[in-house]
């Protein structure tokens, strides 16, 4: 079984994504799956992996969990309401305060 001897998950955006195929890619050709997920992040991915890795871990230290931020870099939503919404996989109440702060965040890379 594929992954049976995995020790640890870990998220990553869909930025990074696009990266590790872009890289498996050049290394050969991809599976059927593989291709998939790489069209899909190829088409919605919406920074560069840099910039993801950062804003990521600017809306950490925020507060939010790696998952939450991910989610967020991922939709990089237009507004307070999509925010909250994105922000529902935290289980946890956000605070008002929280949630401006990384909306100005979200913001802040839109434009970049």
């Amino acid at each position: 079984m594929i992954g049976k001897n995995g020790s640890e998950s870990q998220v990553v955006s869909l930025p990074e994504v696009l990266e590790i195929l872009e890289a498996r890619k050049k290394a050969g050709e991809l599976g059927y799956e593989q291709q998939l997920a790489y069209d899909y992040a190829k088409k919605f991915a919406k920074l560069d992996e840099g910039k993801s890795k950062k804003m990521r871990k600017e809306l950490e230290e925020l507060g939010l969990s790696a998952k939450g931020a991910t989610k967020v870099v991922d939709i990089m939503p237009l507004d307070i309401t999509q925010l909250k919404q994105v922000l529902i996989i935290e289980k946890k109440t956000v605070e008002d305060d929280v949630v401006t702060k990384a909306l100005a965040v979200v913001e802040s890379y839109r434009g970049k």
